[in-house]
């Protein structure tokens, strides 16, 4: 599988002692080989400079099919995208990947596969929880907090290719790079690992602890769902709140009673419940 001269291939059964391979183990930022034996992924691809991780898992379909699990990593996202026509400001020091699943091996259902983002969700809170004490809590459908402030954003799509299709979950987590040189309105809503602890971290260590805990958590969605939203309640950041949701075609409020065993959103409306299953929480 070829991947143009900027790229690196990284099969779990690669020699990374070949003089032929293209890549040192150890790239600037990451240690390739340690990512490669620390996890289950048969492939990793990576790029020190990529417009966007999700768009270049996208057009190597074909490619990563028949190597899945596998992750595009870049030391540099200079183009990351959100849900809709939101942007993912990817700053030097954050840690911006896919992980590319086969639609047929992911272990999910059909029911279950919209439900994705949030076994994602779970499993950046898990990873970030191990490396601070910081309050760390999911905002349904893919956010993830620290203090209250979105550190992470979770974008998951879905490509057919020649031989099936394939699932790509984009993740982008503010690590070692600082939001408050952003802009006012940015710097208040959104936070980093070093912003809220002061510290740095070790981006090789990150990655792998989220990589494994997201396919912990898509096991636990698809063996035990009800053990999945019990946890995902528990970390909910919206529970109790009035919130107020734009679904795309009519703006729907609540007060937030949890996730349905469903993924979808249980409001209280002065008695009455109101479901919804997908839409952008725009005040909470």
């Amino acid at each position: 599988m070829g991947s143009g001269p900027s790229g690196s291939l990284h099969r779990r059964e690669a020699d990374f002692t070949r003089p032929d391979f293209k890549c040192e183990p150890v790239t600037r930022v990451f240690d390739l080989q340690r990512i490669a034996q620390q996890t289950q992924l048969q492939h990793i691809e990576y790029h020190e400079t990529l417009d966007s991780t999700n768009k270049l898992a996208a057009g190597l379909a074909d490619q990563l099919l028949p190597v899945c699990p596998a992750l595009v990593l870049t030391a540099s996202q200079t183009a990351g995208r959100g849900r809709g026509s939101n942007n993912w400001l990817a700053t030097e020091g954050a840690l911006t990947f896919s992980v590319v699943y086969d639609r047929k091996t992911i272990g999910l259902s059909p029911q279950r596969l919209p439900q994705l983002s949030l076994a994602a969700g779970v499993a950046v809170r898990q990873a970030i929880c191990e490396r601070t004490d910081r309050p760390c809590l999911v905002k349904w459908p893919n956010d993830v907090l620290v203090n209250e402030q979105k550190i992470c954003g979770i974008l998951t799509e879905q490509h057919r290719t020649s031989g099936g299709e394939i699932i790509v979950v984009g993740i982008g987590i503010n690590v070692n790079n600082s939001l408050t040189a952003t802009a006012v309105d940015f710097r208040t809503s959104a936070t980093s690992l070093y912003d809220a602890t002061g510290q740095l971290f070790d981006l090789t260590d990150t990655l792998i602890a989220t990589v494994n805990q997201l396919n912990a958590s898509i096991r636990l969605l698809s063996d035990r769902p009800r053990e999945f939203f019990a946890k995902l309640n528990r970390f909910s950041q919206l529970n109790g709140r009035d919130v107020e949701i734009d679904d795309g075609t009519r703006t729907i409020t609540g007060r937030c009673l949890g996730v349905d065993d469903d993924g979808r959103l249980l409001l209280d409306q002065g008695g009455a419940h109101a479901r919804v299953i997908a839409g952008t929480v725009v005040r909470w």
